[in-house]
C-alpha cells in the first residue's frame, strides 16, 4: 500500500478595496480556489465584518496550513487613510489565522513579481498573464491574480528554504 502525502492548503491573501483570495495546495501544487469580492463600500465596520466572515468560510472550508498577505505597498500620492484602512483589513487577517493557530507570511509585492515574472517591476498585466497561463485559469481581475501569485511566491520561498536547510 503506497502512502500519498496529505494536502497543505497555503491561502493568499491580496487585501484592498476588493479582496483577492487564492488557495493553493503546498503537496500537489493546485489551485484549489482563487476570487475577488467587493467587501463592501462605504461602511468600515461592515467592510472588516465581511472579511472577517468570508475569512472563516474559506479556512473552515479548506483548513490552511500557512497564510501568505501581499504586504503594505503604499504609492507617493496615497491618502492619508489609506494606510489605516489597509491596516484595519491586515489585522483582521492576522486575527482570523491567528484564532485557528495559522502562520502568516509577508511578501512586498517586488519579491512577488520576481517570483513569478522573473522582474521585480513587472506590470499587472505580466503577472496576470504568467497566472492564467501557469495554473490554466481565467482570472477577474488584478486582485485575484495577486491572490495566486502572493500564495505561490510563499509555496516558491517554503521550497527554496527546505533546500537550503535539509
Amino acid at each position: 500500500m503506497t502512502k500519498t502525502k496529505s494536502s497543505e492548503p497555503v491561502v493568499g491573501l491580496d487585501l484592498a478595496d476588493k479582496l483577492g483570495v487564492s488557495v493553493i495546495d503546498r503537496v500537489s501544487e493546485r489551485l484549489l480556489f482563487s476570487d475577488s469580492i467587493t467587501l463592501h463600500r462605504g461602511d468600515t465596520q461592515k467592510r472588516l465584518l465581511r472579511l472577517r466572515d468570508y475569512l472563516h468560510e474559506i479556512f473552515d472550508r479548506f483548513k490552511p496550513v500557512e497564510v501568505a498577505i501581499e504586504d503594505v505597498f503604499l504609492p507617493a500620492r496615497t491618502s492619508p487613510r489609506t494606510p489605516i484602512a489597509l491596516g484595519e483589513l491586515r489585522g483582521v487577517a492576522r486575527l482570523c489565522a491567528a484564532e485557528r493557530e495559522v502562520a502568516v507570511f509577508f511578501y512586498p509585492p517586488r519579491k512577488v513579481k520576481m517570483a513569478i515574472t522573473g522582474y521585480g517591476n513587472a506590470s499587472k498585466d505580466d503577472v496576470v498573464h504568467w497566472i492564467e497561463n501557469e495554473f490554466k485559469v481565467k482570472v477577474k481581475d488584478h486582485n485575484e491574480a495577486d491572490a495566486i501569485s502572493i500564495a505561490w511566491t510563499h509555496i516558491l520561498e517554503r521550497r527554496f528554504t527546505a533546500c537550503q536547510t535539509g
